[in-house]
């Protein structure tokens, strides 16, 4: 038994060591790492199907060390768990005896009363007509008026120590500050975790006059949640966005030629319980639904495109194209509904207005006042759930190419016995919807590393005395005034200066002789007693 203890008392002073907090801190970074670098399960499960397979990745081998060390799931592992833990507890035992420490520190601490003044890095002496009590009672308001903790001292026949006012300034500032910065990390690490346990994310591109989509996990694109994030937490709301608003600096001549002044989306919310409501969507002014924004990401046009085989529409919806380098628009059509299916490679130009010899003119241009659709049709099969494809992209590995074709707004042609028809265009918006439960708690934590790193740096401790005598021979008073500091020296010899030019004018007083008879203090080695 006692040696169980001793076990336990020594895991808890390394524990409680600094230096053990760096490490575990340095070990959880190396697990985020491999976290980024491998696919993740909970995201991204099909990849890490084909990396257990041998379909994608390193290879059936190195993906099985990966699967025993727990890397599918860095977040969720044994490992991760037990090094946060570990991290948390390192934290709290190094926090906690300092904050005990330093609140016994702020209840208890005074400035010292000295014996004599000695060397100190500052110091300068004046004479005054005013009594010392008047001086003293100066200095402490003074003092006390900029903040420094004032301890007045009158000696007494037993006291060897002379009549002075000791100040100090700094203490509680400097270990406060160190002792919030080394807080802001419990608060930040907090909030991670509660970040990657509960926050969802999830992306969806929505056509302007569409139905829209239902906030459920199966409606977006692309799907992110957290490990505590479920189903029953989405809050069900219907969102259609009604019209899409971008206009550009259309002059080619003007600053920013090309660039959107316009992006706004006009949307329609359903709540799952409540009537809809009109909200916009601007550039820089997300929609906050009940703790989830919604923020504009991507927009494009959205040409609806008709496809026809025999007679038999096989594919009529609107295509969502993403703009490329070259400022078009490139989409695809996928129609397994054909028998084989029929695929199209689509690149839309919004202004490719005619040229003088009848044929269309591509253009980088955004707006749509000659827009032009061309496609390079595919028959075979496009391996839709054999392989991984966005709706913006097409397999062509099995597919044959049956040529090519262009077409205007309301156009149609045929093209080895298919039909395609361009009837219509639109625009598309995408949007990302998040709900980020720890963003307060980030916000907080980086509030309080701000605040420590100040108190840190700009902060200092420095002390101070005014000390009093009377001049045995002229009806007046010696004043020394003398401090140190124990860091930033140069701040505090500004501060000093100007403490001192203060008092002096307060009291009316003069520079002093700067050869002091045997009446003054004489400069000894400090002797510093608390009492």
């Amino acid at each position: 038994m006692a040696f169980v203890w001793e076990s336990v008392l020594m895991g808890w002073r390394w524990l409680s060591r600094m230096r053990t907090a760096l490490y575990l801190l340095l070990a959880l970074a190396i697990l985020s790492i491999i976290a980024t670098a491998v696919p993740q399960e909970p995201n991204v499960p099909s990849t890490v199907t084909a990396w257990r397979e041998g379909e994608a990745g390193p290879g059936v081998g190195i993906s099985r060390v990966l699967d025993a060390v727990g890397a599918y799931d860095v977040y969720g592992s044994a490992i991760f768990l037990a090094v946060l833990l570990a991290l948390y507890i390192s934290l709290t035992a190094c926090l906690i005896p300092r904050i005990k420490a330093w609140v016994r520190l702020v209840r208890r601490s005074q400035p010292p009363i000295v014996r004599h003044l000695g060397a100190q890095d500052e110091r300068t002496d004046f004479v005054t007509d005013r009594s010392p009590t008047e001086v003293r009672a100066a200095a402490a308001e003074l003092l006390g008026r900029r903040r420094w903790r004032v301890r007045p001292h009158d000696a007494h026949p037993e006291d060897p120590r002379p009549d002075q006012v000791a100040a100090e300034k700094g203490l509680w500032a400097r270990e406060g500050g160190s002792l919030v910065f080394h807080l802001s990390f419990y608060v930040l690490l907090a909030a991670i975790v509660l970040g990657q346990l509960m926050t969802f994310e999830g992306q969806r591109g929505v056509v302007e006059g569409d139905p829209g989509f239902r906030d459920t996990a199966v409606s977006y694109w692309s799907y992110s949640p957290g490990r505590w994030f479920g189903e029953g937490d989405h809050q069900g709301w219907r969102f259609e966005l009604e019209r899409f608003h971008v206009d550009w600096v259309r002059d080619p001549l003007a600053p920013g030629a090309g660039q959107p002044t316009v992006f706004r989306s006009d949307v329609r919310i359903t709540p799952a319980d409540d009537e809809p409501f009109d909200a916009v969507i601007d550039s820089n002014r997300p929609l906050n639904l009940d703790g989830t924004r919604i923020t504009q990401l991507d927009w494009g046009y959205a040409p609806r495109v008709v496809v026809e085989v025999d007679g038999e529409v096989v594919h009529d919806t609107f295509l969502t194209p993403v703009i490329t380098d070259g400022g078009f628009f490139r989409g695809a059509v996928k129609a397994p509904a054909a028998d084989p299916d029929v695929g199209l490679d689509v690149f839309l130009y919004p202004f490719a207005p005619d040229g003088e010899d009848g044929r269309p003119v591509p253009t980088g241009a955004p707006w749509a006042d000659a827009p032009l659709l061309v496609f390079q049709q595919y028959r075979g099969d496009l391996r839709l759930g054999a392989t991984q494809q966005t709706i913006n992209e097409l397999d062509v590995e099995a597919l044959t190419s049956e040529g090519f074709g262009a077409l205007r707004l309301g156009q149609s042609l045929e093209v080895e016995g298919v039909t395609v028809s361009f009837p219509e265009l639109r625009r598309w918006v995408g949007y990302q919807v998040s709900s980020r439960p720890q963003l307060p708690f980030l916000v907080l934590g980086s509030g309080l590393l701000v605040v420590g790193l100040l108190g840190s740096l700009y902060a200092y401790r420095r002390r101070l005395w005014v000390v009093t005598m009377v001049d045995a021979a002229a009806p007046r008073t010696l004043v020394t005034v003398a401090g140190r500091s124990f860091q930033r020296p140069e701040a505090f010899e500004e501060e000093f200066a100007d403490l001192v030019a203060e008092l002096m004018a307060a009291t009316g007083g003069a520079p002093a002789d700067p050869h002091p008879g045997p009446e003054t203090p004489a400069a000894v080695t400090a002797v510093e007693t608390t009492r």
